[in-house]
């Protein structure tokens, strides 16, 4: 990492915002070499964090110059193992702070982009949406004045793309944790004022790990558990 990036994060930081040039002059630095180092993606983290609102244009990058890092800074390319995994969700803990918008796209970002990665950031990402749905703080509650626990149509969005891994309609792999994940949403918010499509994830992740269609009226939290209890 140059000193110039150093100051610059620095700067910003004290500031509490990413001005344009400085943006400009960190994304010029931090893709001189085509991807940031251990010691640039660390700085990143601890930027984000010091934000008071970060940018749409912020957030592009953050997430562009991470994902790159994680999945392409050793071999294989365009992958994420165990060891690269555990130094992402280390990375985001150490902040002691619910995570981020941009760290939560980080995340769902690498899901998608990696041809291989762990069931554990899969699981950790999942978990990070559901702390937001029983606590009802964190970046998918911005404005929420639900008293009612609930699933909004954003989260339903997010979970779709790290379980699909894709956006397809089918997930790769439901795996049991992930599955018991959503069983507990389910429970905490059906009193809630669940998004309409909510329901069809359910419906989805209970055919994925069954491997069949469900009944007329068929139940997916009973299908999902029907299929922990087979497993």
């Amino acid at each position: 990492m140059s000193i110039q990036f150093a100051d610059l994060a620095r700067s910003a930081a004290a500031a509490g915002d990413v001005s344009p040039p400085t943006l400009l002059a960190m994304q010029q630095l931090g893709w001189r070499d085509g991807t940031i180092d251990r010691h640039e993606a660390e700085t990143l983290f601890a930027l984000n964090r010091a934000l008071v609102q970060p940018s749409g244009e912020w957030t592009d990058f953050f997430v562009d110059a991470l994902c790159e890092f994680v999945l392409n800074h050793g071999e294989p390319v365009d992958a994420c193992d165990e060891s690269e995994a555990r130094w992402l969700i280390g990375a985001i803990d150490s902040g002691g702070q619910p995570v981020t918008m941009a760290e939560l796209e980080l995340l769902v970002r690498v899901i998608e982009r990696g041809r291989a990665v762990p069931g554990s950031l899969r699981l950790y990402a999942l978990q990070q949406i559901e702390a937001a749905v029983l606590r009802d703080t964190g970046p998918t509650r911005v404005g929420s004045d639900d008293a009612a626990r609930h699933v909004t149509g954003a989260e339903c969005r997010l979970m779709r793309r790290i379980l699909f891994a894709s956006g397809g309609r089918m997930p790769v792999a439901i795996i049991p944790s992930e599955a018991e994940t959503l069983i507990a949403i389910e429970r905490a918010t059906r009193a809630g004022d669940n998004s309409d499509e909510w329901g069809q994830l359910m419906s989805d992740a209970a055919e994925s790990l069954l491997g069949r269609k469900l009944a007329s009226g068929e139940s997916p939290e009973s299908a999902l558990r029907e299929a922990l209890a087979a497993d």
